[in-house]
């Protein structure tokens, strides 16, 4: 069985999250992914901490399966390099701005030239066209653009983000998504293309409901805590040794059982309660059975019940809990991996999805920057020892 991927060279020239995470994604199914960081500094996400005798535990995820190579674009002679590189690539995934590229002469019309059968992601914060397709922009940027940000905290207070960048994690996804999609078009035609996507739409992209119902309503979303306003009822209550569980009764069925369950089946033909959108009209009212109802139970108890009796329901865990957890163990969600440069096995997530017959794998956590210099501008580009050095003292590597 080998790794689907396993004859794709990616050449990631990309920083800190969002891009270099969907070359990780394509890495982890077996690509072969050249990670192209600034001499001396690296990439800017090693600086991030959580780190451990000054080496990034980050970049051990994001650039996991990577080979590291350090390289100058700013110089004439790296992009030299660089285009070398491309020329034996199948992709190439860059985030930096549209300006800057052309700056470089490094942009999708020049790398074309130099492999017509290229596949080029370029994921920046606004994209390659429209009035801010110059403007910097991160995770945080985007999700506050789409609108996710404004409607998410409590209505008494501002905007909060979620305790992560999800618009990293969103982007990556599609990224890896965009690069297959490319890959299947020049399977067919033998052609390569550019893709141009644009941090702030994959967030778009996934709420669903948020624009169409501001076209038809012209309502505005606003804050309201961590309900769910389309579903009651649906939010985090408090367990009686004060955990916390989830409980979204998304269904009619759901629902019945979980009124059962209360002790109260009564409420299902309450006309206050018999549909959603009732029930939503008076959450208050139908959440003040619930909450005396969890607030009685441990949450070992809450979560037997649901079990039980069939209702969704999951404890809002911390880190800890969630490495300790016996179905994370059994599905190999997190595992272990040996790092050389540690010297040690570090724990981290899994390869997801598990496929059958073409399952990927973490063959190493990832390198130090230009740890793989001799092995690719040797190996692949066939420079000679006194070549390599010349290039590290002009700073070049």
């Amino acid at each position: 069985m080998g790794t689907v991927l396993e004859n794709v060279r990616i050449i990631d020239a990309s920083t800190v999250l969002a891009a270099p995470g969907a070359a990780t994604l394509l890495a982890d199914f077996g690509a072969e992914v050249i990670k192209i960081e600034q001499p001396g500094s690296g990439d800017p996400v090693r600086r991030y901490p959580p780190q451990i005798h000054g080496q990034s535990l980050g970049s051990k995820v994001t650039n996991r399966n990577k080979f590291s190579v350090t390289l100058d674009l700013r110089q004439d002679k790296g992009q030299e390099i660089f285009r070398q590189l491309v020329a034996k690539a199948d992709v190439v995934v860059v985030n930096y701005r549209l300006s800057t590229l052309k700056n470089w002469h490094l942009d999708y019309p020049e790398l074309a030239t130099v492999n017509p059968a290229v596949v080029m992601l370029h994921l920046t914060g606004f994209g390659r066209t429209g009035p801010y397709a110059d403007w910097p922009g991160f995770a945080r940027v985007a999700e506050a653009f789409t609108g996710l940000t404004y409607m998410s905290g409590y209505p008494d207070r501002g905007p909060m983000f979620a305790g992560y960048a999800i618009g990293d994690g969103i982007g990556s996804v599609y990224g890896a998504f965009s690069i297959l999609l490319a890959l299947m078009y020049r399977q067919r035609t033998g052609e390569g293309q550019l893709i141009d996507l644009a941090l702030y739409e994959p967030i778009m992209r996934i709420l669903d409901a948020l624009y169409v119902g501001y076209d038809q309503t012209h309502e505005i979303p606003q804050r309201v805590g961590t309900i769910n306003p389309g579903v009651a009822p649906s939010d985090i209550y408090e367990t009686r040794d004060h955990q916390w569980v989830v409980l979204p009764a998304s269904t009619p069925t759901m629902f019945a059982r979980l009124c059962e369950a209360m002790g109260h089946p009564e409420l299902v033909a309450d006309p206050r309660f018999d549909t959603n959108l009732h029930r939503i009209t008076y959450r208050a009212e139908l959440d003040q059975y619930v909450v005396d109802y969890i607030g009685s139970l441990t949450l070992a108890e809450v979560l037997a019940t649901c079990r039980e009796r069939d209702i969704a329901a999951g404890p809002v865990n911390n880190v800890q809990q969630v490495m300790e957890d016996v179905h994370v163990q059994s599905r190999e969600s997190i595992v272990s991996v040996f790092d050389e440069n540690l010297g040690t096995s570090i724990r981290m997530q899994g390869v997801f999805p598990k496929l059958t017959k073409s399952p990927g794998a973490i063959r190493w956590a990832g390198h130090e920057p230009g740890q793989d210099n001799e092995a690719v501008y040797q190996g692949l580009l066939g420079l000679r020892r006194e070549e390599l050095a010349a290039l590290r003292v002009a700073h070049v590597i």
